[in-house]
């Protein structure tokens, strides 16, 4: 006993040093520089988009379903509530109230969309919130998480890019030369986002892995046979096939259940494809179902999955691809300065102390 407890002495003393030093580590570089700037900044321009297609998609009829004199009575929308929550449309019966609120909803949604800014993240977070709570009949889903997920940006700089001033203010943010409180305050906020969206994957997968139609394969038709999501007879008839509906099933599940290990994975390339994946997914949900609302901002959480060199080694790959598919649609024997190979990723280029995390 005394010669295990002599030889566990600095056994146990090394491996605390070496957790106290990965501790450190982490702490700095949650400090030291911003991270997941680029998903960041494509959640804010999905949510604001969503928001503005919600609205713009039954504007015509935007008083009988949000209205004072709506169907979804005012006192029937205040008793569906849970605690605490709020809508700025319950406010009050006035009709020019509503008309206001309604499309200050709009406007804020689109500038949200295109410039970003915490100020503008209290604003969309308060409206959107407003927006869902006064007729919960008519949302898609997703709903939900785009509203946990817009509380957690106010605390992020989420138009470091794809929005005026992007790049002075990334400029801004790398001449720190020091920790900052504002540093933290972005990854944590960033973090949680992240691991949100994880844990509603996982979940997700975990429920359909446990339900008898998932583990049958045969989900995926009954889905296709439900009546007010049968976009496509295409979709309703590919999955009446055996293979293609159990393979199909299958795959969500694993898609799903592998989102936390892939965000956590080393190898790049097992985050890009999970989350790739993802993003057809929902892609397919939006063509096929109709729920577009819904599809774009799971797609904007997945956005977020990725670090921002995996966007930077995406945007290297494009430009290649561009290039060669512009040198072989070139004629032959054309004289010119080269292949065009603007991308629309350009603001991705590599920086300075570009690796990310």
């Amino acid at each position: 006993m005394d010669g295990l407890r002599s030889g566990g002495g600095p056994l146990m003393r090394g491996w605390a040093k070496y957790g106290l030093a990965r501790i450190d580590a982490g702490l700095l570089r949650m400090a030291s520089r911003e991270h997941r700037l680029i998903g960041i900044a494509l959640l804010r321009i999905v949510i604001g988009l969503a928001t503005v297609m919600y609205c713009l998609a039954d504007y015509g009829n935007r008083r009988f379903l949000w209205g004072p004199d709506s169907y979804n009575s005012i006192h029937t929308a205040k008793a569906a509530l849970t605690h605490g929550a709020f809508s700025l449309y319950l406010f009050s019966h006035s009709t020019v109230w509503f008309e206001i609120v309604f499309h200050a909803t709009i406007l804020v949604s689109a500038a949200f969309m295109v410039c970003g800014g915490r100020v503008l993240t209290v604003a969309q977070a308060v409206l959107m919130w407003s927006l869902h709570n006064r007729n919960q009949d008519v949302l898609e889903g997703g709903d939900n998480l785009a509203q946990i997920l817009v509380i957690f940006m106010v605390f992020t700089v989420s138009n470091a890019y794809f929005a005026p001033g992007a790049k002075a203010r990334r400029a801004g943010l790398r001449a720190r030369s020091a920790p900052s409180v504002g540093t933290v305050v972005h990854n944590l906020g960033a973090y949680l986002i992240v691991f949100q969206t994880a844990v509603l994957y996982f979940a997700a997968g975990y429920w359909k892995i446990t339900g008898k139609m998932w583990q049958d394969g045969v989900a995926m038709y009954y889905i296709s046979r439900i009546t007010g999501f049968q976009m496509s007879s295409t979709y309703a008839h590919a999955m009446g096939n055996a293979y293609v509906g159990t393979a199909v099933s299958y795959f969500t599940i694993f898609a799903e259940l592998a989102l936390p290990f892939a965000i956590l994975s080393a190898r790049a390339w097992v985050r890009k494809a999970n989350t790739l994946a993802l993003e057809g997914m929902h892609l397919g949900i939006m063509a096929c179902m109709g729920l577009v609302c819904f599809g774009l901002l799971m797609i904007g959480a997945d956005c977020t999955c990725l670090r921002d060199e995996d966007y930077r080694s995406l945007k290297k790959r494009a430009v290649g691809v561009t290039s060669r598919l512009a040198q072989r649609l070139r004629p032959d024997g054309a004289v010119g300065a080269g292949p065009a190979t603007v991308s629309a990723f350009a603001v991705l280029a590599p920086r300075e102390g570009a690796v990310d995390a």
